[in-house]
């Protein structure tokens, strides 16, 4: 069975884990405060896993990233959680969740997008036939945030920063910078995502596939929608994507850190490079190169 394949029996719990924060626990999005507000743009990511230290130490080592512990209370009881930060700002989060008999994968990312209303934005989640995992809570210091599985499964976090949301700017190395939705049916996930948050939905001109299609929103790209295939033994799921300077060497040292390579890069030149990897306890994230024309070109001119 893929690793995909029971996504809502391995994660739901770990998902509720995320629950309630006291006051100062988590850092901002934002400091100072902002008025910026990007509804559909992803500003968050949480790693799900039962081995915390050791997925902070793969990011770190491969990304660049700083970690900082920090203490939540839960209805559990007081849990720690890593602040994943990029250049000091903080990008994403690491929560425990207990490894479970028969789970295939360890680890999972969840995306959280920008939204207006918690709220509203579950309510028409769940009209289109999505469902609640963890309902909307108020997370000092953070704001209002929730997840959930849309109408084929696919899990996604939804927020709003009480800072803020990140600026519009060019990511940078080790930022979000791109995601992707694979989908059995994506012209139905698109009108999903287009009532849920306001999506714009139109096909993506840059592939070769009549069925692929881009989510927009103001006046940007947010994220592809891929279909998968009807043979595929999947279920639908969003795969993140960070920035790095350079996709081949970032990949090259992924199994020197305990992880696997999912999809290597190509060695064709392209509009961007990528790849996807997976961590040591088997969550999957995908790695992205801006610039890669000039380096693909030059890489190639430089082969004998």
């Amino acid at each position: 069975m893929h690793l995909y394949s029971r996504i809502g029996t391995l994660i739901t719990l770990g998902l509720l884990s995320l629950g309630i924060s006291r006051a100062a626990d988590l850092p901002p999005l934002n400091d100072p405060p902002n008025q910026e507000s990007h509804p559909g743009k992803f500003v968050w990511g949480d790693l799900l896993t039962d081995n915390a230290d050791s997925a902070a130490k793969f990011y770190t080592s491969l990304l660049g990233w700083t970690a900082e512990t920090v203490e939540r209370t839960t209805p559990s009881g007081p849990k720690p959680y890593i602040v994943l930060s990029n250049a000091g700002r903080p990008v994403a989060g690491i929560t425990h969740r207990p490894r479970r008999m028969g789970d295939q994968a360890h680890g999972r990312w969840v995306g959280y997008i920008s939204v207006p209303d918690v709220g509203q934005a579950l309510a028409r989640a769940t009209a289109g036939g999505g469902r609640v995992i963890s309902k909307a809570k108020n997370v000092p210091n953070r704001g209002t945030q929730a997840i959930f599985a849309d109408s084929e499964g696919a899990i996604l976090g939804l927020m709003h920063s009480s800072t803020g949301d990140p600026g519009e700017y060019l990511p940078e190395p080790g930022d979000w910078t791109w995601s992707e939705l694979f989908a059995r049916n994506p012209v139905d996930a698109g009108k999903f995502y287009r009532d849920l948050a306001g999506y714009g939905f139109m096909p993506d001109t840059r592939t070769p596939r009549p069925d692929d299609y881009i989510l927009t929103s103001g006046g940007y790209s947010r994220a592809s929608v891929i279909p998968l295939s009807d043979k595929a033994k999947v279920h639908a799921i969003w795969l993140l994507f960070v920035r790095v300077a350079n996709v081949r060497e970032t990949v090259a040292r992924v199994k020197a850190l305990g992880g696997r390579v999912v999809v290597a890069p190509t060695d064709e030149p392209t509009t961007y490079w990528r790849a996807v990897i997976g961590d040591p306890d088997g969550a999957d994230i995908g790695l992205v190169q801006l610039d890669a024309p000039a380096t693909a070109t030059a890489s190639k001119e430089a082969k004998p």
